[in-house]
């Protein structure tokens, strides 16, 4: 088997678009084949695609987004903290007026950056976006925390309500083990404000 640290999953998700058909009545659809290995007698080739069910833009509902971002030192340079700081300003174009979007840092400590406000200000997200830098240690914590309140202040009810979690690690500050984290995110999915971890 090749090392964990050697299966890099964002090199193969979304890497082609394979054209599977969308769902009509499901969420979602799996579509797998297999072959033969052409390198290794014995073995199979297992290739397994999934297509999520297409919603149009304009059928969306309005969605109310915290972006989580790790800002410990790790996160610095291009590959990780800037490429957090271009997908929000890509998303953020992409936003309409009923969206309203939040930004928690967290480093050592979780600070808001951005309060709840509505994508037609696009120019205040942004310039929040910008001011994200670089600091202290990873409590991922205090971050989720934050992040869920904030979200649970702007709530959308019947619409999407998500943290987002923009992180390259694991947490070394505060509660580090999954099991705290993960009955806050149980108890928060219940309230209909999902999570989802980049």
């Amino acid at each position: 088997m090749p090392a964990e640290a050697a299966v890099r999953v964002e090199e193969v998700i979304n890497a082609f678009d394979y054209t599977y058909q969308a769902p009509t009545g499901e969420t979602f659809s799996v579509h797998a084949e297999a072959a033969p290995s052409p390198s290794r007698k014995g073995y199979h080739v297992l290739h397994v695609g999934v297509q999520g069910k297409k919603v149009a833009a304009s059928e969306r509902k309005a969605s109310n987004l915290v972006f989580v971002v790790d800002v410990s030192g790790s996160m610095s340079g291009q590959s990780r903290l800037g490429l957090v700081k271009r997908s929000l300003r890509l998303l953020t174009e992409q936003l309409r007026e009923n969206d309203t979007v939040a930004i928690v840092a967290y480093g050592t400590s979780a600070r808001q950056v951005l309060a709840p406000t509505s994508a037609d200000n696009k120019r205040r997200i942004i310039s929040a976006v910008e001011s994200l830098r670089t600091e202290g240690a990873t409590n991922a914590e205090a971050g989720i925390r934050l992040g869920y309140r904030l979200a649970a202040s702007a709530l959308k009810p019947g619409g999407i309500n998500r943290v987002i979690l923009c992180s390259d690690g694991v947490a070394n500050t505060g509660m580090t083990g999954a099991g705290g984290i993960l009955d806050t995110v149980h108890r928060e999915a219940k309230r209909g404000i999902t999570i989802s971890t980049i």
